[in-house]
């Protein structure tokens, strides 16, 4: 029976940790990391559920009420807190974690050595001196982060030898503890509690601006390790095990960010004295309420550079949206967003460059871009884009400095040489949105600024970007004298005309939820005289079956939705083909090129019709990164956008039409 009871409890601590993992590894996807999120705080619920079942407690009630308690507390700060408040969140968050260890440690040590073997007491000793100095580490970097404190590194006279030195101190503390009688153990405790806090002060101080989410991962590392000491002290595996896990995460994310910055650990911890030791202020855009920046605003962008901005982003093709500190702070994530919208709904490749250390925590741009409602896919990480930025029309950057500073791979000896940056500097144009033009948080000048294809819009981040959508917005004289038809008016001539069309729906209509108004659009092309059919792939979708559900919630006639193998002998013989919100399944390249993800599946023969009108969201690779090559037809009509939105265009255009 009691083996039995063993291999129950074992089973069902590789089950916690197995969601755990699970969800840690979900955090790969953005659009996936939401409920990775969820997946990990389900486990860490059903792991301390676990521990109080097969521990007990004497007063429940207490256990009841701190869970209450600790519950609307947390609901209320999360409802509280903005997207630029995160980090300052996280690193709280991380410093309740080494608390919680802590008091865990302590709880456990006074209770007396007869009750510990050497081992578990030297566990709860590191316990207690971790959660301790992980506890004001934390608490010091979310003061930086929330600009509670100054950002730029504090260093004090000989700061390495007194953190070597309280280190040192602790450990000597740890080791005479466990020899220590039990009445002078207590005074022991008490010193390993200074110090342990000391040193969290003290490391923290000297780490700021850039090299935060160093800190603010190593911090996550500690207080993983915290918890896994305090598993060893109560012989709790499961504890271990999910301590264990956070360490492990937290360390392999030190050392991405770390990589990021061509950097060791070491160097970010332990700073050359020099290099702190000059003024060096928060360059990239800092507090957004402060009385120099005020004045800046509207004055500091030239005319001359604004107007030229706006017919380079006009004419441009390809655009790359470089995302920084500066866009966080001035909180213009929501106008970027929608210049990236005008852009897409005016046909242009628009992609976001993210690098690993932009912002104050890991994944800061990834947050803040998400927050407003961004397109996934339309992030890309350094080494992904970073080939294509001499291919680049328009190179948008917004309050981002040292993270596209040319002088990093260009100059030696200087704070950033040899971290990788964002080859901004070879876009063919490139318009800086920063609120000046002074160096960033490393103080090493940017070169980029003297380019000569470089423009500067110096001032309020977001005041900046509003006044470009709304340049954006008004229809430029070229255009109104021009004669050549837009996508709009050439979609137009051809449904207008057509006598056979088929309409093929993929994931982007499901996701626009825009297959009410294709439906709406099949049927005034119908009462026009067309014939339509809907053209449905297997795989279209994220389930068999998914179009289809799609359409019959919208009341399709069944009798129009034909399989691939019936409809592509007719593609030759039609007029003009809709899609809306697919790729891969339309991608000529996966039966005209071998190699890639696509290469020998089946595919809807579009490219077969004599007129092709793309409604897609953009004009981006599907889910399996192939290009289509359908894209650069001769036939094709490119309109790009939210496809409920352009559906609604042809509605009302062919209405007005007719």
């Amino acid at each position: 029976m009691t083996e039995t009871y063993s291999a129950l409890n074992l089973s069902l601590d590789f089950c916690v940790i197995g969601i755990l993992i699970l969800g840690i590894w979900l955090f790969h996807w953005p659009h996936r990391a939401k409920f990775g999120n969820l997946t990990a705080a389900f486990a860490l619920t059903c792991a301390a559920g676990l521990v109080l079942y097969r521990s007990g407690t004497l007063y429940p009630y207490i256990v009841v009420l701190s869970l209450v308690i600790g519950s609307a507390v947390g609901i209320w700060v999360a409802r509280k807190i903005t997207m630029i408040q995160i980090p300052a969140m996280v690193a709280f968050q991380h410093g309740a974690g080494g608390v919680a260890a802590f008091f865990l440690s302590l709880a456990e040590l006074m209770r007396g050595s007869q009750h510990l073997g050497m081992v578990n007491e030297i566990s709860g000793l590191l316990g207690l001196a971790i959660g301790s100095l992980t506890f004001s580490g934390s608490m010091i970097a979310g003061g930086k982060l929330s600009n509670k404190l100054s950002q730029t590194p504090l260093m004090l006279p000989k700061h390495t030898w007194l953190v070597m030195i309280n280190l040192i101190g602790i450990i000597v503390l740890i080791i005479a503890s466990v020899y220590a009688p039990m009445g002078s153990r207590i005074f022991l405790y008490i010193l390993i509690i200074f110090l342990s806090i000391l040193f969290g002060i003290i490391f923290s101080i000297r780490i700021g601006g850039a090299d935060m989410p160093v800190l603010i991962s190593f911090l996550n590392a500690t207080a993983g390790v915290a918890a896994a000491f305090c598993g060893m002290i109560i012989e709790n595996k499961l504890l271990i095990s999910c301590g264990a896990t956070v360490a492990a995460s937290g360390s392999i994310l030190t050392h991405v960010m770390c990589k990021a910055m061509n950097r060791s650990l070491f160097r970010v911890f332990v700073p050359v004295e020099e290099s702190l030791n000059k003024p060096s202020v928060e360059k990239e855009q800092t507090q957004v309420t402060e009385p120099v920046e005020k004045e800046v605003k509207h004055e500091s962008i030239e005319k001359n550079n604004f107007e030229k901005a706006v017919e380079l982003a006009r004419k441009a093709n390809k655009i790359i949206i470089v995302p920084g500190y500066g866009m966080a702070v001035a909180q213009a994530q929501f106008e970027v967003i929608d210049f990236s919208n005008k852009m897409l709904s005016m046909g242009k490749d628009v992609k976001f460059a993210i690098h690993p250390v932009a912002g104050r925590m890991p994944g800061h741009m990834n947050v803040l871009l998400a927050e407003a409602g961004v397109d996934y896919d339309n992030l890309y990480e350094m080494d992904a884009v970073n080939p294509e930025f001499k291919d680049t029309d328009f190179t948008l950057v917004i309050g981002a400095c040292d993270v596209v500073n040319p002088a990093a791979i260009e100059t030696d000896g200087s704070p950033i040489s040899g971290m990788p940056i964002l080859l901004t500097h070879e876009s063919k144009n490139v318009v800086c949105c920063n609120l000046d033009d002074k160096p960033g948080y490393s103080g090493v000048e940017n070169p980029l600024y003297e380019n000569n294809n470089t423009l500067l819009l110096l001032g309020d981040a977001k005041e900046t970007i509003r006044q470009l959508n709304e340049a954006l917005s008004e229809t430029p004289p070229a255009i109104e004298e021009s004669s050549e038809k837009s996508p709009l008016d050439s979609a137009i001539t051809a449904l207008s005309s057509a006598k056979k069309i088929i309409i093929i729906p993929g994931y982007g209509m499901a996701l626009a939820q825009a297959q009410f108004k294709v439906v709406e659009l099949s049927l005034i092309l119908e009462s026009m005289g067309a014939q339509v059919k809907f053209a449905i792939h297997p795989v279209a979708g994220r389930m068999p079956g998914h179009m289809n559900v799609l359409l019959a919630e919208a009341e399709v006639d069944y009798d129009q939705l034909c399989e691939m193998d019936e409809i592509n002998p007719e593609f030759s013989q039609t007029d003009v083909v809709l899609v809306f919100g697919a790729c891969d399944v339309v991608n000529p390249a996966a039966m005209e090129t071998e190699g890639t993800p696509i290469s020998g599946m089946p595919i809807l023969m579009t490219h077969d019709a004599k007129k092709i009108i793309i409604c897609n969201f953009d004009a981006n690779p599907g889910y399996s990164g192939v290009e289509n090559t359908l894209y650069e037809n001769p036939k094709t009509i490119m309109m790009l956008g939210d496809a409920a939105l352009t559906a609604n265009e042809l509605i009302h255009a062919l209405k007005a039409e007719n």
